[in-house]
């Protein structure tokens, strides 16, 4: 055999068992990005987690998920581990270890950094890649240390440093990958213009299988605007939130063309029994949905208010914050009174319909939130910031230059 280094069987046996081990989850994150179905990963909960790092800005170089590159580089490792391309190699297998090393060692530092420092997330899978690569990089570049000499190594790890930095400089000023999907849709449709007897509007989606009346659910924005929006999502949720600020900016740039109906679909198997079983479930989603109806049920006119102040609440929900919810909604109504609307069919009604419109909606991605488009479309998960959320929804609904009255666009 030609090569010097990972000469020692329990060494080459390690590092092809870790490399083959870090291949394989890449490949599996790999394949769950491209599916889309990134938010019920065993052992990373719900919306959170998992899919803010496989669905954020920093998942893709070019558009080319990172979890693709990473098996590369695993892949290369493996190679150069094999007798027969050690032997074709030669001392060139000597160089490109140590480089591949570099690469692994230094992207998990990096990608840790980003992980914990940056995004403030963790994802266990991401976690134990990382780490894997850390010990990848650790048992080459030793055992390079021993059998090499050390001016030999200069090139390798200057290679595998250039490529790190090709690789940040991508990230950071290439092209920023989308956290969101659409689906289906093809132009902005007419506004819908059945009245109903309760002097609101009955708008349809996905080709008439889904309809609501504007008279009859919660809704945010005038019944008279040009196109209503229909929004699946939980006050628990943190992107749920996000989006809801970022609707707030698009009606605040287009005052008379946009309304929302809001519907709450908690992530809570209390009240919501087709999640995933991978999904977690989250405290309080199901009390605050219940809570969000019946102040709907017996004051709509203070919903907007009580809604804005769910979305405010810190998380993760506590019993506290629950018993500050109610007096909250108390205060905009009556003990009477709530206590009435939350006594009410309607209430247990519509949250299981909400639920069960929500499941067929996961069918396409389970990302929440979710947003109905007047075209037959759904939004799945949400813009990087606002400001792409504004242009995506002009886009959709072919809106061009300043809306009258309308204020500044979002930043």
């Amino acid at each position: 055999m030609n090569s010097r280094l990972l000469s020692h069987p329990l060494l080459r046996g390690a590092v092809r068992l870790l490399s083959f081990s870090a291949l394989t989850v890449c490949l599996w994150l790999f394949g769950r990005k491209l599916s889309g179905d990134i938010t019920s990963i065993a052992g990373c909960g719900g919306e959170g987690g998992c899919s803010q790092v496989l669905g954020g800005r920093w998942s893709e170089w070019f558009q080319v998920p990172v979890t693709l590159l990473a098996a590369l580089v695993h892949a290369t490792v493996l190679s150069l581990t094999l007798p027969p391309v050690q032997r074709w190699l030669g001392p060139a297998g000597d160089r490109c270890l140590p480089a591949a090393a570099v690469m692994l060692g230094g992207a998990a530092i990096y990608f840790l950094t980003l992980l914990y420092g940056v995004e403030h997330q963790h994802c266990p899978w991401c976690l134990g890649l990382h780490l894997t690569g850390i010990a990848v990089a650790a048992l080459i570049l030793a055992d390079a240390g021993r059998k090499l000499e050390w001016a030999g190594l200069g090139r390798p790890v200057l290679t595998g440093i250039l490529a790190l930095g090709v690789l940040a400089a991508g990230q950071i000023w290439g092209p920023k990958p989308k956290t969101y999907l659409l689906t289906g849709g093809t132009g902005p449709a007419a506004p819908a213009l059945v009245v109903t007897g309760a002097g609101g509007r009955e708008v349809s989606f996905l080709d008439g299988r889904l309809k609501y009346d504007t008279a009859t659910l919660p809704l945010i924005g005038s019944p008279a605007a040009q196109y209503v929006m229909v929004e699946f999502f939980d006050y628990t949720c943190s992107s749920c939130r996000d989006l809801a600020g970022d609707l707030k900016e698009l009606k605040k740039k287009w005052p008379e063309t946009f309304a929302v109906i809001v519907l709450p679909a908690p992530l809570n198997r209390a009240c919501n029994p087709s999640l995933k079983p991978a999904v977690r479930d989250h405290p309080g989603a199901c009390e605050l949905a219940r809570l969000a109806l019946a102040l709907w049920k017996s004051k709509p006119d203070a919903f907007p208010e009580f809604h804005d102040f769910l979305l405010a609440l810190p998380l993760p929900m506590t019993i506290e914050r629950l018993a500050e919810a109610r007096y909250k909604a108390v205060t905009l109504t009556s003990e009477e009174a709530l206590a009435a609307a939350l006594e009410d069919p309607w209430v247990g009604q519509r949250l299981k319909d909400n639920v069960a419109a929500f499941a067929q909606l996961t069918a396409q991605s389970i990302a929440m939130p979710k947003l109905l488009l007047p075209q037959s479309g759904v939004m799945h998960g949400t813009a990087r910031d606002t400001a792409e959320f504004v242009r995506v929804m002009e886009t959709q609904f072919k809106l061009a230059g300043p809306a009258p009255g309308a204020g500044a666009p979002a930043k």
